[in-house]
């Protein structure tokens, strides 16, 4: 087994104390002085260590004061469905949710517009908050095709979510995602318990089953609270 180098076992240390809440947010971590004290490592090894972590958002420098360890955000692929349940349980979070709406939509221009005028008037819409250790994190406004989907409205959403129930009565076969930066309007932010003109993450979201749109959510962040990112690796040409 290859060795490890100093900057990675050092860059490890300071990661498992993070990482394990021995070192919570805004903990000050051991300068590098003491760093290079305790690995018998230059200054530079230490520096370049540190900087990794500052880069990836694991910790925070001050000059003059020394780095801390950063308030962690969750991230997410952007093209990754997941259920937020699970997704905040993964975490180690603790999830609840509070239903604000859920009824049969009329007919209505944006019915019409996403679903077509075949089902525009079979739709259900539900608005749900998700909440990760008591504190809102997602706005789920969502549109539902009661066609591929026809106990939508009965769901019991104390106990189930609607991604729950729409992967397994209507298999995902493709998704449509846009990504945007809007303010929130004042039920919205009173819903996720933002500040005025706090910047939220709006992603639109289609998916189909069997050549079908089953459902058109707008799914709302407060961008303090959450993250998008992704890797990509290009592949052999």
């Amino acid at each position: 087994m290859m060795k490890q180098s100093l900057s990675v076992r050092i860059r490890d240390y300071i990661l498992t104390h993070i990482q394990d809440g021995t070192w919570p947010c805004d903990h000050r971590i051991p300068s590098e002085a003491t760093i290079m004290k305790q690995f018998s490592a230059s200054r530079m090894t230490v520096h370049r260590a540190i900087k990794e972590l500052a880069t990836e958002g694991y910790i925070y420098r001050e000059r003059g004061r020394g780095s801390f360890v950063a308030k962690r955000i969750p991230r997410r692929d952007l093209l990754e469905i997941s259920d937020i349940a699970e997704e905040i349980a993964a975490r180690g979070g603790t999830y609840f949710s509070a239903l604000k709406y859920l009824e049969r939509e009329k007919l209505s221009p944006i019915t019409t517009h996403v679903f077509g005028p075949d089902n525009a008037d079979n739709i259900a819409r539900s608005t749900i908050v998700h909440f990760e250790n008591g504190i809102p994190l997602q706005l789920e406004d969502r549109y539902v095709n009661l066609t591929l989907a026809p106990d939508y409205l009965e769901l019991d959403f104390t106990t189930t979510t609607a991604h729950q129930y729409l992967i397994h009565t209507a298999p995902l076969q493709k998704a449509e995602h846009q990504l945007m930066a809007v303010l929130p309007n004042p039920e919205q932010k009173e819903y996720l318990q933002v500040q005025d003109n706090e910047p939220c993450l709006l992603i639109k979201r289609k998916t189909w089953s069997g050549g079908e749109l089953v459902s058109y959510a707008e799914l709302l962040y407060p961008g303090s609270r959450y993250s998008f990112g992704g890797v990509f690796t290009p592949g052999n040409k």
